[in-house]
């Protein structure tokens, strides 16, 4: 990933010549737009957790599960909501029996995102859920001039791995706030497509998962006449 020192070397003549802290606070914001519109695979990682009294808690460096397995099988997950639909299931015990499954519970007082654990996942207690969650934003710094207090994801190197990408959208931040949103749109625009782009190298001929679970969660059995 780009540090904050080589892209100071590379784009502040272009973004913010002689001005340290507009750079960082373009470097900032553009690393976080970057991570929040799409699902690169820059924006998350597997993470192994554990879950403590039936509720699975994310570490600070991450604020989502995109998707969980125990040993080979994978874990449904609800959303938020789930238990709050009319008409729905309503509130759901943690614990219990049934197959695996997360509910998002929201944030804890502390700020962390966690689920609650429905069901089981074997015989023994003791498992770890195998997942892809995705990243929390972090506040980028400079090696030689580091914050006071340093927090646990403070960073020197960007989420986003390509230096084009931070620039066009850092560009359409500036012409956003100067009200040029024409060529705000076409800087963020190519960003994405740059993403897009660098994505699709990457995965190669890999192919991306269907998802077809006939009679699986959410679709209804077929009807028998007979």
């Amino acid at each position: 990933m780009p540090t904050v020192a080589s892209l100071q070397t590379a784009l502040q003549a272009q973004l913010a010549p002689g001005d340290n802290t507009e750079l960082l606070r373009l470097l900032n914001e553009a690393d976080l737009r970057l991570l929040e519109f799409g699902r690169w695979r820059f924006t998350r990682s597997r993470l192994d957790l554990t879950p403590v009294s039936d509720v699975v808690t994310l570490p600070i460096t991450h604020v989502a599960i995109l998707g969980a397995r125990v040993d080979e099988l994978p874990v449904d997950i609800r959303a938020e909501e789930h238990e709050y639909v009319p008409g729905g299931i309503g509130q759901v015990d943690v614990g219990g029996s049934g197959s695996l499954r997360l509910i998002d519970q929201g944030l804890t007082d502390a700020g962390l995102r966690y689920y609650k654990v429905v069901g089981t996942a074997s015989d023994d207690d003791d498992y770890t859920l195998h997942t892809l969650s995705t990243y929390a934003p972090f506040s980028l710094y400079l090696a030689a001039d580091p914050p006071d207090p340093l927090t646990d994801i403070d960073s020197t190197t960007t989420r986003c791995p390509s230096l084009a990408a931070l620039k066009n959208m850092a560009l359409g931040i500036i012409y956003e706030e100067a009200s040029d949103n024409g060529r705000a749109r076409s800087y963020i625009a190519d960003a994405l497509r740059i993403l897009d782009s660098h994505e699709g190298s990457a995965r190669g001929h890999a192919k991306t998962p269907l998802n077809i679970r006939p009679n699986g969660p959410g679709i209804r059995g077929i009807a028998s006449f007979t």
